[in-house]
């Protein structure tokens, strides 16, 4: 009488193919979901910049005058209550904003945490 005994489990081959499918899908995800943060992020700029015209126009009708700023404590504080950034989804301001005037008024978000996606990246708006 033979016994035959069946191995149970995965034979070296499959799991590395499973590994090798593995590594392909990461290596579109995770450029892909990068982009999306950094979308996001930029929307936070966005919002910040949205609300900032808005404070600007507010003190510009209260004082006759548009507000600027070297950095964004100094807009903030320049900004007579009118303004402070948001936080971002994670829990921090991701841009520095600077506004200066000349013929109006021009507001710049720049990307300013290191270790961020959003590093050195800008948006500008003017009026």
């Amino acid at each position: 009488m033979t016994h035959s005994t069946k191995q149970k489990g995965f034979s070296l081959i499959e799991l590395m193919v499973t590994m090798a499918i593995l590594g392909v899908l990461a290596a579109i995800a995770i450029p892909a979901y990068n982009g999306y943060i950094v979308t996001s992020k930029m929307s936070e700029a966005q919002n910040n910049l949205a609300a900032l015209r808005l404070a600007q126009e507010e003190n510009f009708l209260e004082t006759n005058s548009y507000f600027t700023g070297n950095n964004t404590a100094e807009v903030a504080s320049n900004s007579n209550g009118l303004w402070s950034p948001s936080n971002g989804s994670d829990g921090f301001v991701n841009f520095d904003y600077v506004v200066t005037t000349s013929s109006g008024w021009t507001a710049k978000a720049t990307g300013d945490r290191a270790g961020t996606s959003t590093l050195g990246k800008s948006i500008t708006i003017s009026k």
